[in-house]
């Protein structure tokens, strides 16, 4: 790959441009950097990338938000690391992970001899209760007391603490022994044979997710086991009167594994063959216009261990539904490998929803082995963005799986995407406000625009005034016949204290990583990849990027007709530009 190496930009700039300037020329070329360098380091001020390094499955992030915590402000990491114990890990930018647990000498959770877990601990999630000032651990684990009914007989337990590394001890209060788990089986399983009535032999149940409403009623969404032994999971919720006693009047079944609803009249052929795991669920809750709230329910299908396992959403009108599951062009999965045909991503699922500022970030679970899939997984994060399907309705949307440069989160970044301030026009094509709507186009099936032109075309961001800026993505195409093997121009127009009047500095041949961001097994691309030119701060005041056609494609990437015959580029489709400014 090229690079370029950037030289003392301001004082070189304004050098060269006197000079140009005397010759009658006010238009000089900028020196840039042009995305990841050879060794596979880049700015991590600007970017950060989902290397799959922190290895934690099923993971779940808080922020601490308690003032008086020496902790506050810190995002907390929770998820499985062994069968026996937690530990945690933490960040201050959501990009880079330490290990608290090692820091502080002890795990964050061991159960005692006399805990009814003993071992097969899964998926923690914690949550913060502000009225006790306290961290609740909810975790799933196999139940010794219970182990010649049904080998699988993993259970919920709770336990507490006042930091949020722990040490985590079982919780106790009234109406829960710490001993036990959860849920008492028998009242739980009468409470469920009320929709179910083959449920048991116990109430087994995983994954477990704890929240509280707007209203501060306290729920727990979980998956439970139709007839133990793994045949099939649903999401299930319920009311919970205290941390340690839930309401089993309130018990109610969310999903159902395979359908849309669960009444099971309509079958969601996004569950596929894998059709017995609902599992993972996660809710984000979203206020309306007249004052009321919808609830969307997350969650994961297709078996952890599978390239095909991925998150889908369900929503409804308040905390235990009725949900529905969106279709597939509703929007209804958010976070896949697009039918399997990625090979850049496997399994991206188990994960929990949160707030960076005002940004919203899902985290997640990928493979580390990105061709096999298996039991090995490590954490990712990508943006969400709540739009408006093509009913009109609000849906969650994950700019994701990624595995190409993206901007860091703004909280924490010197320099964040002011490209939507930005006024966009075109002097050809269509759907011009598609470039700065803070959503990549990525999934075959996607309501999702992207710009398309199939005429020579120069895209102008006008900022109206002059802006500190350092760095311009421009997103790809997620349609090989349509993606640019590289930008024809990029001119910026500028000032500095020695040019009060203002110059043009440019870009010729700005390239696109081909060889990061095709599929080399197939004529698609790798969605979510940008063209990147990285310089020394400047003002601009606007930004024009040019794209010539027809375009020539290099020899590897060359596009053919319908009789065979390599033919030229004739259209170019763009997904996002982002560009990197105060």
């Amino acid at each position: 790959m090229k690079k370029r190496r950037i030289a003392g930009l301001l004082a070189s700039m304004t050098a060269a441009v006197v000079l140009l300037t005397s010759c009658g020329n006010s238009k000089i070329p900028l020196s840039f950097d042009d995305q990841i360098k050879e060794d596979g380091t880049f700015n991590q001020s600007l970017f950060y990338r989902n290397d799959l390094v922190t290895p934690v499955p099923d993971p779940e992030v808080i922020q601490i938000t308690d003032p008086g915590s020496p902790e506050y402000g810190w995002y907390y990491l929770y998820g499985t690391n062994s069968t026996t114990s937690f530990i945690c890990y933490r960040s201050k930018d959501l990009t880079s992970w330490e290990n608290v647990s090692e820091q502080k000498g002890f795990p964050m959770f061991y159960p005692p001899e006399d805990n009814f877990c003993y071992d097969t601990l899964w998926a923690p999630e914690v949550i913060y209760d502000e009225d006790e000032g306290k961290y609740y651990l909810f975790y799933s684990g196999n139940n010794r007391y219970t182990q010649e009914v049904d080998p699988w007989s993993v259970m919920i337990g709770v336990a507490v603490s006042d930091q949020p590394y722990g040490p985590f001890v079982p919780y106790e209060d009234a109406a829960h022994s710490a001993k036990t788990p959860l849920f008492d089986s028998e009242k739980a399983l009468e409470a469920a044979r009320r929709t179910l009535p083959d449920a048991g032999p116990l109430w087994t149940c995983i994954d477990p997710h704890p929240f509280v409403a707007p209203d501060g009623t306290k729920y727990l969404y979980f998956t439970a086991d139709r007839a133990g032994n793994y045949q099939k999971t649903q999401v299930w919720g319920i009311k919970m009167n205290s941390w340690g006693d839930p309401d089993y009047s309130t018990l109610t079944q969310l999903t159902k594994t395979g359908y849309y609803t669960v009444d099971g009249t309509e079958i969601n052929p996004a569950e596929g063959a894998n059709n017995h795991i609902n599992e993972g669920a996660f809710t984000y809750i979203q206020k309306q216009a007249d004052g009321s709230y919808k609830y969307y329910l997350t969650l994961s299908i297709n078996g952890y261990q599978d390239k095909s396992y991925c998150v889908i959403q369900a929503v409804a009108d308040g905390p235990l539904g009725p949900y529905r599951k969106l279709t597939e062009e509703e929007g209804g999965i958010i976070l896949s490998t697009d039918h399997m045909s990625w090979d850049f991503v496997s399994g991206p699922g188990h994960h929990s929803f949160v707030q960076v500022g005002e940004e919203l970030f899902i985290v997640y679970h990928a493979h580390i082995d990105r061709d096999k899939g298996g039991s090995a997984r490590a954490v990712a994060i990508d943006r969400v963005k709540m739009m408006k399907n093509e009913k009109g309705d609000d849906v969650l949307y994950v700019n994701g799986p990624s595995w190409s440069l993206q901007p860091r989160p703004a909280l924490y970044a010197d320099y964040v995407n002011i490209a939507p301030d930005a006024k966009v026009t075109a002097t050809k094509g269509t759907n011009p406000e598609a470039l700065t709507d803070g959503l990549l186009s990525l999934y075959k099936t996607s309501f999702v625009k992207e710009f398309e032109t199939e005429k020579t075309t120069t895209i102008t961001l006008d900022f109206g005034d002059y802006r500190d800026i350092t760095g311009l993505m421009i997103y790809n195409s997620k349609l090989y016949e349509k993606a640019f093997p590289e930008v024809t121009r990029v001119e910026f127009d500028f000032m500095n204290d020695a040019l009060p009047k203002g110059a043009t500095a440019f870009i010729d041949h700005l390239a696109f990583d081909w060889n990061m961001y095709k599929n080399p097994y197939a004529e698609e691309m790798r969605p979510g990849g940008s063209a990147v030119a990285i310089f020394e701060p400047m003002k601009v005041k606007r930004i024009r990027i040019t794209f010539k056609l027809p375009m020539t494609r290099p020899e590897n990437i060359q596009l053919t007709d319908d009789e065979g015959y390599i033919a030229d580029q004739t259209a170019v489709a763009l997904s996002e530009i982002v560009v990197l400014g105060k």
